[in-house]
């Protein structure tokens, strides 16, 4: 049997009546494209004053809207106000907020779609590792979360089990396991393989995650388990495989669209004959098994202070690199990947990611070198004349920094900025 061929049958037992429905939407639903504003730099409503297509709330989280956008060649996304994230996937992040504490772990992070989501609503507060096993996943992870101006960050390349041996058991209050899946949420776009096998296969694999997952919680502490599947065996079996490992299922808002797992009332599953998106299911658990609560040792830094034009900040040095002030626990047994917001880049030059984390109060007294309607050359990499008095600014667009630029003397009489947007992000 070919991959759709089971796909559609294993569809055709699952959903019964509805299954004609599924199989409409599934061949005639248009693809439906959503934005996330990220609230750590903009609000929702002065987003929407700035962006030129129409916005529609998605019901199922207030910072997510449908919208038609070309992301990569769109100023205001490069300035991190927005992230592109499927209609159904924002709602898993939008449930758990409530939960979500100062000790976060985020085990199979990249892109970055539920850390940053995560980091919107922790709001600068406590710390949020975020984590994927696979190292070639990392880059965009890390390129996201600088984007959008996530300052409390640790980016690690490691598994469940390698936190367990670098002594975190019991550390964390909160942990998202979006679970490597079959993704029979994404078949309408990508060729995926499907088949009984593949999801044996997952769900044994998730489940090999759950178990070392489970015991980096504290006791009391809270997981998010999802998946972009509709696999019973890789959703609510291992949702009662959790119960097994003394995790309670927390009930959640029923919200429109949405509906109650199979046999797991407090689960949540998204369909794209319910909903406009391609689909989701999630759940919301809690830690009810004794386990004594991990206070690790804070990692030994040395505070500092960095000044640029008008602007000084509070920094801390770690592994010989200066940083925004982060508080880590000692990290000996991860593979870091990145720790905070470095400060600097090439010498003493500020570095893209350190603009990016900046409010805007803090970019005017940087120096800020607005653009305006000359902001997509900068993304390109182009350089522009300017009147600007010699020296670093940050280039912004709408006052939300881009990145950095150099005005200096470009030998024939006027000042040039001296473009210093990374070359691998430009269009």
């Amino acid at each position: 049997m070919s991959s759709d061929g089971y796909f559609f049958e294993y569809m055709r037992e699952l959903l019964g009546e509805r299954f004609d429905a599924f199989v409409d939407a599934y061949e005639h639903k248009p693809r439906h494209k959503a934005l996330r504003v990220n609230t750590l730099k903009i609000t929702s409503e002065r987003f929407a004053e700035l962006v030129a297509a129409p916005l529609k709330r998605n019901p199922l989280c207030a910072a997510s809207f449908y919208c038609d956008v070309k992301p990569s060649l769109d100023p205001l996304y490069h300035a991190g106000l927005y992230y592109m994230q499927e209609p159904s996937a924002s709602a898993a992040v939008a449930a758990f907020s409530p939960f979500i504490g100062e000790r976060v772990l985020d085990l199979c992070a990249a892109p970055g779609g539920k850390a940053t989501q995560a980091a919107q609503f922790m709001n600068g507060g406590g710390i949020i590792f975020c984590n994927d096993p696979e190292y070639k996943r990392v880059k965009a992870l890390i390129e996201n979360i600088e984007r959008l101006g996530v300052s409390n960050a640790v980016v690690t390349c490691n598994t469940a089990s390698d936190y367990r041996k670098a002594g975190f058991d019991g550390y964390f209050d909160t942990l998202i396991v979006d679970a490597p899946c079959s993704g029979g949420g994404m078949t309408r776009y990508e060729n995926v393989p499907y088949s009984a096998d593949i999801v044996a296969g997952c769900a044994a694999r998730q489940r090999a995650i759950l178990a070392d997952a489970v015991e980096l919680l504290t006791d009391g502490g809270h997981m998010l388990y999802s998946t972009c599947t509709f696999a019973v065996e890789e959703n609510e079996c291992n949702v009662e495989y959790l119960r097994s490992l003394g995790m309670e299922t927390e009930d959640i808002p029923l919200l429109p669209c949405t509906e109650r797992g199979m046999g797991e009332p407090d689960a949540r599953r998204v369909y794209p004959m319910e909903f406009d998106g391609e689909g989701h299911f999630y759940c919301v658990l809690v830690k009810k098994s004794k386990s004594a609560r991990c206070d690790k040792l804070p990692m030994r830094k040395k505070r500092g202070k960095s000044s640029f034009n008008g602007l000084t900040v509070d920094t801390v040095e770690i592994f010989k690199r200066v940083s925004l002030p982060i508080d880590p626990p000692e990290l000996d047994g991860l593979n870091v990947v990145r720790l905070g917001v470095p400060v600097y880049g090439e010498g003493k030059e500020p570095s893209h990611a350190f603009i990016h984390a900046l409010s805007r109060e803090q970019v005017a007294a940087f120096g800020a070198a607005e653009l305006g309607d000359r902001a997509g050359e900068y993304i390109r990499g182009m350089q522009i004349e300017t009147d600007a008095p010699s020296g670093y600014a940050a280039a912004t667009v709408c006052g939300h920094a881009l990145g950095v630029v150099k005005s200096a003397p470009s030998g024939n009489g006027v000042n040039v900025f001296k473009n210093k947007y990374p070359k691998n992000l430009r269009i």
